[in-house]
């Protein structure tokens, strides 16, 4: 085997070890996304003790993905927190198991939250940081969006399993279904990191260097905001939209699924068949538009078909949104901000997710589906935004000579 054939192969299980991390990560949210709350219930919550215990832990995802991520890029080692964050969680649903009543399931609550919070932003700094490392050494691009991809393959895969698997167990037991799911992703976490190229790690404290370019990184963060968070009222009441229109569970069940298989299409193409990081800021007008469209077609009385049509837009309107910034930040926030930079997006998302779930209440009882305009307006101000990246970053392109004259070497060398 020549040189040239065992760095290729290198690289692919590379890839494909950080495939298994992003899997690993997001495998949980298939089980918890519908379960959780049943479970909650079970324990005999009631709705408004449900719903407080559910509205904490975004707030305390925000605090500790903003903490854990500042944390990894100063001491330049994501993966080992994130594995001892994805142990924490594990550890955490257990104590759910273990305990009864409203303050005690809402501590156990928390602590799942705490642990949970950083895992997107510390696997995209290991992601990136490979990505780094491959560019600055000449080697061939890694594939962000098809890294991450897995990571919602693993969601749709977990989210047809566990109903059959979570209808054989107890109500009660359903917690253990989910300490089970985190430990075996505690295990493929760590069997993913063995072997990939690990930063050197940095004693005592380290003063990063002055970010360029933050009103990029601002505009960035605003306009995908906006856009995500307008899935705000789909998420919450579209279920609920469906099923008094007539429509069985089943049908609710393939409507998302639908919208999971194309946000998996655009994961898995985006990078090797859209171009990737060079037409970033691109995925983030596309997921506008996507948006804008989807929510406009949601405010009419849709038949079923339409109902389809307008869940496929979900790989425009999320997936699209979540890869360009993603690659934007990278760049923009630069090798010290690996997994800070994701931070900061995501905490922003779900600061403006958590506004808007709450006013869309009010808003869907008194218009019912034509909330959705409102929803399309917020996307409309978010693609503005977009628009507004690709301006600014096409003029920044344009200046960097660097960059033009190394133009027929950059799809192979680029890929943070």
């Amino acid at each position: 085997m020549t040189n040239f054939e065992r760095t290729d192969a290198a690289d692919r299980l590379a890839e494909s070890k950080l495939s298994l991390l992003q899997a690993s990560i997001y495998a949980i949210v298939g089980v918890q996304l519908p379960f959780f709350a049943i479970w909650l219930s079970s324990r005999g919550l009631d709705a408004l003790e449900i719903a407080a215990l559910m509205a904490v832990q975004p707030v305390i995802r925000i605090v500790s993905m903003l903490v854990a991520s500042h944390r990894a890029d100063r001491i330049g080692d994501h993966g080992a927190l994130l594995v001892g964050c994805v142990a924490a969680m594990a550890a955490a649903f257990a104590m759910m198991g273990l305990s009864t009543g409203f303050v005690p399931l809402l501590v156990a609550a928390a602590m799942v939250a705490l642990a949970q919070g950083p895992l997107g932003p510390l696997a995209d700094g290991v992601t990136f940081g490979e990505a780094r490392r491959r560019r600055d050494l000449g080697l061939p691009q890694l594939h962000y969006s098809w890294v991450r991809g897995w990571g919602s393959v693993a969601i749709l895969v977990f989210l047809i399993l566990s109903g059959p698997v979570a209808g054989s167990l107890p109500v009660e037991d359903i917690i253990w279904l989910l300490t089970g799911v985190a430990v075996l992703a505690c295990a493929a976490s760590l069997v993913s990191l063995i072997g990939l190229a690990r930063p050197a790690l940095i004693s005592g404290r380290r003063r990063a260097a002055p970010m360029e370019r933050v009103e990029i990184v601002a505009l960035v963060i605003a306009a995908a905001t906006l856009v995500q968070s307008s899935h705000a009222m789909v998420n919450t009441f579209g279920a609920l939209h469906w099923k008094a229109m007539g429509h069985d569970d089943t049908f609710i069940a393939f409507a998302w699924v639908a919208a999971l298989a194309t946000e998996v299409v655009v994961f898995l193409m985006a990078g090797r068949w859209f171009g990737g990081e060079r037409n970033a800021a691109y995925f983030l007008v596309a997921g506008g538009i996507g948006a804008v469209v989807r929510w406009m077609l949601m405010a009419a009385d849709l038949p079923p078909t339409g109902i389809f049509l307008a869940q496929a837009l979900h790989g425009a309107s999320c997936a699209a949104v979540q890869i360009g910034p993603a690659y934007l930040l990278a760049e923009l926030g630069g090798k010290d901000r690996l997994a800070q930079s994701q931070a900061w997006l995501a905490a922003a998302i779900a600061g403006g997710t958590s506004l808007l779930t709450f006013s869309s209440g009010p808003l869907y009882s008194a218009a019912g589906e034509h909330g959705y305009l409102a929803m399309a307006a917020v996307a409309f101000v978010g693609l503005l935004l977009a628009a507004g990246v690709v301006q600014i970053t096409s003029g920044h392109r344009a200046k960097a000579e660097p960059l033009e004259t190394r133009a027929d070497a950059e799809p192979e060398r680029s890929g943070a």
